[in-house]
């Protein structure tokens, strides 16, 4: 079964986890510790290369008309360009928003995205090498951070988990399911595991049938 522990400011979050166990994406009593979504300033982020260029350049075209550089209706045509392609995209940053989910369980970290083509990135708690956070200065002056998450196989980071509230408690959950994990694995021996059984040693076998004929010569 199932079970979603949702972040704080993480809406609707409960039921992608149900979604995720309805397309068979969950193993057997894999349990969701964690299922977060950026936050919305990572449509502003995504979408601040095209805001680069597109709002100085609305703002070269209203400035040209009051310097008598462009004619009024050149300054339209140019504006309306400028806003029309801000808003195409900040609508396709949204859905860029609304596509991304952070998952973690207690067997893996998981990242679905994807607007056209759904892509997902999972890897097993055990086949981390680092969990890495880092703030830049815009997510610093909003509080937020960005999480990399990196193999054994690797020394860069295969995967982030961008923009997120609380990175560094959210880095701490991560770690602390690892710890747990590698703790399941290794605590017990071969009894502990269901599934398993144990077989008496022949030695132990042996030595019984030999105390038990030297009990019958004694009786006789």
């Amino acid at each position: 079964m199932a079970k979603a522990l949702t972040q704080t400011g993480s809406v609707g979050l409960a039921q992608s986890a149900a979604q995720l166990a309805k397309f068979g994406l969950l193993r057997g009593s894999e349990i969701i510790i964690l299922a977060i979504k950026p936050s919305l300033c990572y449509v502003l982020f995504v979408s601040s290369r095209w805001l680069a260029i597109l709002l100085p350049l609305g703002i070269i075209s209203w400035l040209s008309v009051r310097m008598g550089w462009l004619g009024m209706q050149a300054q339209q045509v140019l504006l309306a360009i400028c806003l029309a392609g801000m808003v195409v995209r900040l609508a396709f940053g949204l859905l860029q928003w609304q596509s991304r989910v952070y998952i973690l369980t207690n067997l893996r970290v998981l990242r679905i995205r994807g607007v056209v083509r759904v892509e997902m990135f999972q890897c097993s708690l055990l086949q981390l090498k680092d969990v890495l956070l880092s703030v830049g200065v815009a997510e610093r002056l909003v509080g937020l951070g960005t999480i990399g998450l990196v193999k054994n196989s690797s020394d860069k980071a295969a995967a982030y988990w961008q923009n997120i509230r609380r990175p560094e408690q959210v880095r701490q959950q991560i770690f602390e399911a690892i710890n747990s994990l590698k703790g399941h694995s290794g605590a017990g021996d071969s009894t502990d595991l269901p599934g398993t059984t144990t077989l008496p040693a022949k030695g132990v076998e042996n030595r019984n049938a030999k105390e038990s004929r030297s009990a019958r010569i004694e009786s006789l």
